[in-house]
């Protein structure tokens, strides 16, 4: 059994408009929180270009991947770091949550281009048996509603070729992948999906799809009872243990009640030992972010 910890955290974009809790005021606490909890891979939203070089900076001891939503790779990101003493990325890639999936676009009624980044990661050591997992990072519309539903459609019917494919050598880092036929890896969902526990998206990311109007996205929905459908389970209600509030929304000072808008899924061969949310606030006794990040202890 090889065990995997999970950390998922929106940093807020660097807003000047955040007067004293702007990101330069920010930017080390938050790296001090990922390396407290040493989670073995990280998942973030939200950080713009120099963001995304701060938290390398920070963070020395993860390889990163991802772009930007931008189609020149600016803009915000969902990137995602491996701990490189215990994992390494062996394939990755960045598709848009739209009707046009592989190139730069804002789908249905978003105010923004949305992306979810994806990467394998395999463990490095031979004594971990060569254990393999899919980890998809994403960030749903904050504005539409529909835009959240379809973009859950779009999710649930991408993971099954993600989780099976293998890397082409010549399109490395693209969103294009082989079926090499082998056995399905097992997966990891993460990201601030806006949208809180028993409501559309997350219904349909369970596979209980309340309006049945199919993905939105002009491609095959995986929930209609098709063998290749992947199912997935809310790692928060499905833990052994679960710790921390149950809300993921902050002002910087205080916790805001019944937001947990930020969510971690697994296929049903994970299984979940622990999942927590992390009320750590900084030398200055505020919040990191106006998230709070959550974290998966996971059991392949």
């Amino acid at each position: 059994m090889t065990r995997i910890r999970v950390l998922s955290y929106n940093v807020r974009y660097a807003n000047r408009g955040d007067h004293h809790d702007a990101w330069h005021d920010r930017r080390d606490a938050v790296g001090r929180l990922v390396r407290f909890h040493r989670p073995d891979v990280v998942a973030f939203q939200e950080p713009l270009p120099e963001q995304r070089r701060d938290l390398r900076d920070r963070l020395p001891a993860y390889e990163f991947v991802g772009r930007g939503r931008a189609a020149d790779g600016d803009g915000e990101g969902c990137p995602i770091g491996a701990r490189t003493d215990r994992w390494q990325i062996v394939d990755d890639g960045t598709f848009w949550l739209s009707e046009t999936p592989a190139e730069p676009s804002i789908g249905w009624d978003a105010a923004h281009p949305r992306i979810a980044t994806w990467a394998r990661v395999r463990a490095a050591s031979d004594a971990e048996g060569g254990s393999e997992l899919l980890v998809v990072n994403a960030h749903f519309d904050h504005v539409s509603a529909r835009a959240r539903r379809a973009s859950a459609r779009l999710i649930r019917d991408r993971l099954p070729a993600l989780a099976a494919s293998r890397p082409d050598p010549e399109r490395s880092g693209t969103d294009a992948t082989t079926d090499d036929g082998d056995a399905r890896r097992p997966v990891a969902f993460v990201g601030d999906l806006n949208c809180t526990p028993g409501s559309d998206p997350h219904r349909i990311l369970l596979g209980d799809d309340p309006a049945g109007e199919g993905n939105g996205a002009g491609l095959t929905d995986d929930t209609d009872g098709r063998d290749d459908a992947l199912h997935l389970r809310d790692a928060a209600a499905v833990a052994d243990l679960c710790h921390g509030p149950e809300t993921s929304l902050t002002d910087f000072a205080r916790l805001i009640d019944g937001r947990r808008i930020d969510h971690a899924f697994v296929s049903t061969d994970v299984d979940v030992e622990a999942f927590a949310t992390l009320a750590d606030r900084d030398e200055r006794g505020r919040y990191p972010s106006d998230h709070l990040p959550i974290i998966s202890q996971l059991a392949l």
